[in-house]
């Protein structure tokens, strides 16, 4: 409850939150329901913000300024006529009137409250008397620090006591006043008048003449001084200092400086250093805010503790992560430990995290750096990871199947050869290079056949490379059903390839098997009973058998073969006498 100028009683009404309050024109923020005291002192107030940001940007002779600069002094004449005196305490984006808000703008461009606070003023009080000539000197001063005319024009505290004000007393904050000002003196600087000087805003003074620039010789490590000071190194230390002095503000208990004022800066540090070129600067900064979430929460700032672990959050939020990621040069391909450090300080789960970033980047760089993230987190989840690539497909299967295949060793080979059956044939494309890297087993032969009969023709081929250097002879048996049961319906250059797979596998003790394929058809008919890419197979794996035997099959075969085989023949023993000359070297 509030006694009035009159005698009423007048009770005191909460100013509505922004969320409840009807913004004005400039941001203002029109309170309800407070009582005709209170309203007359909060409408002055609005009258005069809106005033002092127009104030220098229109002529003198303005009709609609000149409205609002009659309307504001009668409002002030009538508010100190029924009041005796105004006195307004100023907080970071409200003005109150005997610990009633009325004013609150919370936009830091526009707001009355925030321009007085930021310059160190923290109390007004207008007395009676107070009339236009004080009022103009008064828009003055506010427009000036409103509009940014004079950029290099003194504070409001100064502006204020140069002013000389007689009806208008200026509480600042200890420990500010005017240069020329004894600090000691007797008076304080709330009971200061001040007085515009009065060559403000008037044309600049007359300069000098020119001169030309002179040449001086800079040592070279001033030079090298200057350039750092201005290049990027520096900006993460210049980022961290700045956050450093801040934590020291906020903790002032003079100050009571709340953290959501602040927490803006924080995350553009935060948002700068995401980058694998900053990681030490972030784990300093993830450093600082643990610190800072170990603090005692001061009273004037309940919600600090939540508001800093929110931060600490983002730092591990999935964007983050994929933003360090990202940030990976694309000719790098090497994980840093650092970027592992950082991901265990600041994400709660990092392997789902990074998971996330592989399903969506495209880089090379950024999917290499993240698989080897992923070959250190699963080794705390592996099931995890098998159960993620059961549901994913394309690349982002392939790629946690190459990570799965690291972490699992030996482990993981009877799983890797099972995916040479997988549908999804970027998935088989990776299994079959794992496969073919990795020292052949019994489990791998079981795989590799079923995989070679549903592969297409050019993942058969890689396929029978695989089982060519594998030497188990258990391929030859399959491998001739394949031939046998395939007939025309087999192409003669895969024909060829399974051919040099059998006399790599079968040696001397097949070549019998061969020449019944190479059976002449009798009579005087050239050629053989056995259709065309059983021919070529036989051919083939003749010319891979080094044995007497097998070069007098050719010679046998050559003599009865007709014109569609006869090429085939021929090649066939153009390849054993390469390898002649070959072994031979």
């Amino acid at each position: 409850m509030s006694d009035g100028a009159d005698g009423t009683v007048e009770p005191r009404t909460p100013f509505p939150t922004g969320a409840e309050a009807e913004p004005g024109e400039g941001g203002e923020q029109k309170p309800q329901g407070l009582g005709p005291r209170y309203q007359r002192v909060a409408t002055l107030l609005t009258r005069l913000a809106s005033t002092a940001r127009s104030f220098l940007l229109y002529d003198a002779g303005n009709e609609a300024i000149n409205r609002s600069l009659s309307a504001l002094l009668d409002s002030a004449l009538s508010t100190l006529q029924v009041e005796g005196q105004i006195a307004l305490t100023v907080q970071p984006y409200e003005l109150k009137f005997e610990d009633q808000t009325v004013y609150l703008n919370r936009d830091r461009e526009r707001s009355l409250a925030f321009r007085l606070y930021r310059d160190g003023v923290r109390g007004l009080t207008f007395r009676k008397g107070f009339q236009a000539e004080e009022l103009t000197r008064l828009l003055e001063i506010l427009s000036i620090r409103y509009t940014g005319v004079n950029q290099r024009e003194d504070d409001m505290v100064t502006l204020l006591w140069k002013a000389r004000f007689e009806h208008l007393d200026v509480t600042t904050v200890e420990g500010i006043v005017p240069e020329e000002t004894d600090a000691g003196d007797e008076e304080t600087a709330s009971s200061r008048r001040l007085v515009l000087p009065d060559d403000v805003d008037l044309p600049r003074p007359t300069l000098p003449p020119p001169k030309g620039p002179t040449w001086i010789d800079v040592p070279p490590e001033r030079l090298r001084a200057l350039r750092e000071e201005a290049g990027e190194a520096a900006l993460p230390d210049d980022c961290l200092a700045l956050l450093g002095r801040l934590r020291r503000a906020l903790s002032d208990s003079k100050e009571q400086l709340p953290f959501g004022e602040v927490a803006h800066l924080f995350g553009e540090v935060r948002d700068y250093l995401l980058s694998v070129d900053r990681l030490p600067a972030l784990k300093r900064f993830g450093a600082l805010l643990w610190e800072m979430a170990g603090e005692e929460t001061p009273e004037w700032d309940p919600q600090r503790h939540a508001a800093v672990y929110d931060l600490l959050d983002s730092c591990g939020h999935r964007r983050a992560v994929r933003r360090l990621l990202r940030s990976v040069p694309a000719e790098e391909r090497k994980l840093r430990p650092e970027l592992i450090e950082v991901l265990d300080r600041v994400c709660p789960d990092p392997l789902v995290a990074v998971m996330e970033t592989l399903d969506e980047e495209e880089g090379l760089a950024t999917r290499a750096v993240a698989r080897q993230a992923l070959e250190h987190y699963s080794r705390r989840k592996p099931g995890l990871l098998e159960q993620r690539f059961l549901l994913s497909r394309g690349r982002m299967a392939s790629d946690l199947l190459r990570v799965m295949a690291h972490v699992g060793g030996e482990a993981s080979v009877a799983f890797v050869a099972q995916q040479c059956l997988h549908p999804d044939a970027a998935v088989q494309d990776e299994a079959l290079w794992h496969i073919a890297r990795t020292p052949y087993s019994g489990v791998l032969g079981r795989s590799l056949f079923e995989a070679f009969r549903r592969a297409d023709p050019d993942r058969r081929s890689r396929i029978l490379e695989i089982v060519a250097r594998s030497g188990d002879a258990r391929f030859l048996e399959p491998l001739t059903r394949y031939v046998e049961e395939r007939g025309d319906g087999l192409g003669t250059d895969e024909a060829s390839r399974i051919g040099r797979v059998l006399g790599i596998l079968g040696g001397p003790e097949s070549i019998a098997r061969w020449k019944a394929w190479l059976q002449p058809a009798g009579g005087r008919r050239k050629g053989f009973e056995a259709p065309l890419p059983r021919i070529v197979a036989a051919a083939t794996a003749l010319a891979f058998i080094r044995a007497e035997a097998a070069a007098e099959a050719l010679g046998a075969a050559f003599d009865e073969a007709d014109e569609t085989s006869q090429p085939w023949i021929l090649g066939a023993l153009a390849q054993r006498q390469r390898q002649a000359w070959e072994a031979a070297r």
